[in-house]
């Protein structure tokens, strides 16, 4: 990206500031976590020490509804309040988090202010309890505002900007148009009569297109790091886009369009084909700005999970093009095993990289696969439950436990770090 300077002197990764404001992605010595306490200044600057929390609340509760609401414990229905939690709360909270802290460096801008911060979440509460009590209305208006006040400002950081960001960040673009979408769409369904086309198009636009489009943008400039891989998305800093640079923002904008038109194919019943174009779309995207398959076969747990959630990126767009009457539960494979597991690993190396534990990453971490292990076994647990009627509620049951003791330990290893200040400020 423009104005990336990246040194290689270990295996440990973080972000960090080449100059006030300014993001790179360097080596970082080891070093022992400073005693001192966070200011409450310093948490707004890197919204990821709140947001990332926040989201690992919002994912335990949107699995929690299946238990309490077999269980007699609610009342109503849960599976609007389940896939909203999940979709816009769980991945919603790491993407705000991830980007609120690392755009603004790209930019070479002011980082967010604490009252925005503070109003952001404010309206993420308002959506996460929203949705587990299920109302869904207030829930999405809640949502809609969040992504509007987040948009906006960084929007101003964009016009104020000194350095472009990576190319493939049209994807993220792309990804909060169809995250406001489907808000807005959910909203109005709340007023209005809608026709069942934009009922079926909302969930695809609110939790594939706002989740799936933002880890191939990020991830297309971000992974390549992890596994020792070039970076295509590396650019000189500049305020006018090169050449180069609009080529590979063009091709990341035909990879989303290509993503978006199999919306509308799926939309009109053309499930399978829907699918496979999707497919076809996101492995050529992915694969040629992070050919994991070039990474050969050196790296501890981090990149290890890393090429598993890759796989199964791949895994769960390509099963339901094969059996797509049972999309539902297959999906689960994509958001559960495939986006989840990324989006836990880049949140755990920004994590370490921004509290002084960057050695830890080159640890064994074998927490880290029982973590993994447990959250696909509540993945593949949760699938059979639709694939095995007699059995579903007890499959649902134990699909939410597996997930929780695999987030829950996630975070007991994790999250206590974001409370760490980085010893080179």
């Amino acid at each position: 990206m423009g104005g990336t300077r990246v040194s290689w002197h270990s295996q440990n990764i973080s972000l960090a500031a080449t100059r006030p404001g300014k993001l790179r992605f360097a080596m970082k010595p080891i070093s022992v976590p400073p005693s001192r306490k966070l200011s409450l200044s310093e948490l707004a600057a890197e919204p990821f020490r709140l947001f990332f929390p926040a989201a690992v609340v919002a994912g335990i509760l949107g699995v929690a509804v299946w238990p309490l609401y077999f269980g007699g414990l609610l009342s109503m229905y849960p599976g609007a309040g389940h896939t909203r939690l999940m979709g816009q709360g769980f991945f919603g909270g790491f993407i705000v988090g991830f980007l609120g802290t690392a755009l603004p460096r790209m930019l070479s801008t002011r980082p967010l202010p604490a009252g925005l911060i503070g109003w952001l979440l404010v309206c993420f509460g308002v959506f996460t309890g929203g949705n587990f009590l299920g109302q869904t209305a207030l829930a999405d208006a809640a949502f809609l505002t969040l992504l509007l006040s987040f948009s906006a400002a960084l929007g101003v950081r964009l016009w104020q900007r000194r350095d472009l960001p990576p190319p493939g960040f049209v994807l993220v673009a792309l990804a909060f148009v169809c995250g406001l979408a489907g808000a807005v769409i959910g909203l109005l369904n709340a007023w209005v009569e809608l026709d069942p086309y934009w009922l079926v198009l909302r969930p695809l636009l609110a939790y594939q297109g706002f989740v799936l489009l933002p880890v191939l943008g990020v991830g297309g400039f971000i992974l390549p790091r992890f596994l020792g891989l070039k970076n295509r998305q590396d650019f000189p800093e500049a305020l006018k886009p090169s050449r180069a640079w609009v080529l590979r923002a063009l091709f990341a904008l035909s990879a989303g369009s290509v993503i978006l038109a199999s919306f509308i194919l799926e939309v009109g019943g053309w499930y399978r084909t829907a699918y496979l174009v999707r497919f076809v779309a996101a492995a050529g995207y992915l694969l040629s700005e992070v050919p994991v398959h070039r990474a050969g076969w050196s790296g501890g747990a981090v990149s290890w999970t890393l090429r598993v959630g890759i796989g199964l990126v791949l895994l769960g767009l390509l099963s339901v093009a094969v059996f797509p009457f049972y999309r539902v539960a297959l999906l689960h494979i994509l958001l559960v095993g495939g986006l989840g597991v990324i989006t836990l690993v880049v949140a755990t190396r920004v994590v370490f990289g921004h509290s002084g534990n960057v050695s830890l990453l080159a640890a064994p971490n074998r927490w880290l696969w029982v973590a993994l292990g447990l959250i696909l076994l509540g993945m593949a647990t949760r699938i059979s439950g639709d694939f095995l009627p007699h059995i579903m509620i007890s499959h649902y049951n134990y699909g939410a436990l597996c997930w929780v003791l695999g987030i829950g330990l996630w975070a007991w290893k994790v999250l206590p770090k974001v409370l760490v200040p980085d010893p080179e400020k």
